[in-house]
């Protein structure tokens, strides 16, 4: 009955996480069919627009997800008042960037669109666009903080309701800006655009209304907190150590695209088909990963860190049995699903071959990706910076560029690097998780108070 009883808060947990990076994705899909309607420059301008939106996240994504562990670490220790300091200080650094990002949005957008190689004529033609995601996209950096408070606390519905209710509306507004519809101006791309910077807007606009009314009778979230420069420097440093994570992963990926986009047009296709389908998979592993944060991190700062190792393994096994769910799913029903992209056949083979070659992944995917999770609920970020750069830069990227430029191996040899580095960062993640001195283990809340009393005791930082 434990056993059972931890499942459920395990999935408590991981179900609406895993609803709302669905929803993220299927969203992006249909807005790419709507959009694609306009014709291949809007297609190229908006594949252009996501490559480079998703590594402007991945430079500031160690904000959110340093909030996120460190408030589960606080509502487990029941320290939310630091909890809401730290959550104060990734705002006013956060406002700081959005303020930063927005004035950026009217003067770079066609210069930065002509540094990808796109031409002139379509860079004039899908810089507004641009501007309008990076517009968006200043919004998304403030509610990002918002959610990781949110999930930190263990509450992952929230995030849910406000992000199933967004993407609905976005879809709607796309159809409706991008073509005149339901009484809407005709504004072509441009309208595209502008319906994120809407939605974005309203989920800032409910997040701030969640954070600062519904939490304020629990958490008193509207009081205004003096900022301890240990804090802020804590704050920093994860952040830089979790953003460099994420913005190695993201340009490994950005090099791995580059080789495979040498090798011709149906090896591109066949490329984008595979990882989109790919893409699906992601989500479980991703919603487990943000379960395992939580929930280890709530159990270190409940001083129970043998719980805590506990959780992690059994929200590894919950989410490796959801990966192979999708991994079978993967290798059966391949053919049929690169046919909704293409009607070629050469491409969609090729589409198939590098499916199945990645149904066999998907479990070392899925793994590493829960365990990187759970180390970040124990505060291990240094772990995980050093291991992304060593398996991105020193294998993964310079192994991408040999099989393919040197050894001529083709796509199959680019894919080989990318199986390698997955399985690398699942292994790595497991010795580590595996290793870890947990009777040791402690909150960044009491490294901090050791190290600002001059108390050499033991802290998380001794893994």
């Amino acid at each position: 009955m434990a056993v059972v009883h931890l499942w459920k808060n395990i999935l408590k947990l991981a179900l609406p996480s895993i609803a709302t990076f669905s929803s993220m994705t299927l969203t992006g899909m249909i807005t790419l069919i709507l959009v694609g309607r306009l014709g291949p420059s809007a297609i190229a301008i908006v594949g252009v627009s996501n490559v480079l939106m998703y590594n402007t996240w991945a430079l500031f994504a160690g904000l959110n997800e340093s909030v996120n562990y460190l408030v589960s670490q606080n509502y487990g220790e029941q320290t939310m008042r630091e909890g809401n300091e730290r959550t104060q200080i990734a705002l006013c650094i956060s406002a700081c960037l959005s303020v930063g990002v927005f004035l950026a949005s009217f003067f770079t957008p066609y210069a930065v669109l002509v540094a990808m190689g796109v031409s002139h004529p379509l860079a004039a033609l899908g810089a507004p666009y641009l501007q309008a995601r990076f517009i968006a996209f200043s919004f998304t950096l403030l509610t990002n903080v918002f959610y990781a408070y949110m999930r930190g606390v263990g509450d992952t519905k929230t995030p849910m309701y406000i992000s199933l209710a967004t993407n609905v509306l976005l879809v709607v507004l796309t159809y409706g800006l991008t073509y005149g519809h339901f009484g809407l101006p005709d504004l072509g791309l441009v309208g595209a655009g502008w319906s994120m910077v809407v939605t974005e807007f309203l989920g800032f606009a409910a997040s701030v209304a969640v954070y600062y009314g519904r939490y304020h009778a629990q958490f008193h979230t509207r009081t205004w907190l003096a900022m301890a420069r240990s804090q802020v420097r804590l704050i920093l440093v994860e952040t830089v150590k979790l953003s460099v994570m994420e913005l190695s992963m993201s340009l490994g990926m950005l090099v791995f695209t580059a080789c495979i986009t040498r090798l011709g047009t149906d090896a591109i296709a066949a490329n984008e088909i595979a990882l989109n389908i790919l893409s699906l998979g992601f989500m479980p592993a991703n919603g487990f990963g943000m379960a395992a944060t939580v929930a280890v991190g709530q159990e270190i700062g409940r001083g129970q860190p043998q719980a805590a190792k506990t959780v992690g393994l059994h929200t590894l096994l919950l989410g490796l049995m959801f990966m192979a769910l999708f991994s079978i799913c993967l290798w059966l029903f391949a053919l049929p699903a690169t046919h909704i992209y293409t009607s070629d056949a050469r491409v969609a083979l090729l589409a198939v071959s590098l499916i199945h070659i990645a149904s066999f992944i998907q479990l070392f995917d899925g793994g590493g990706i829960v365990l990187s999770g759970g180390l970040r609920g124990v505060g291990d970020t240094t772990f995980l910076f050093r291991m992304s750069l060593i398996l991105n830069w020193l294998l993964f990227i310079p192994m991408t560029i040999v099989v393919t430029r040197v050894l001529d191996w083709g796509q199959a040899g680019a894919w080989l690097a990318l199986c390698t580095l997955l399985v690398g960062i699942a292994v790595a993640n497991l010795w580590r998780y595996l290793s870890i001195r947990w009777e040791l283990m402690v909150t960044k809340s009491q490294g901090v108070r050791e190290r600002d009393t001059h108390q050499p005791t033991a802290s998380n930082t001794s893994v």
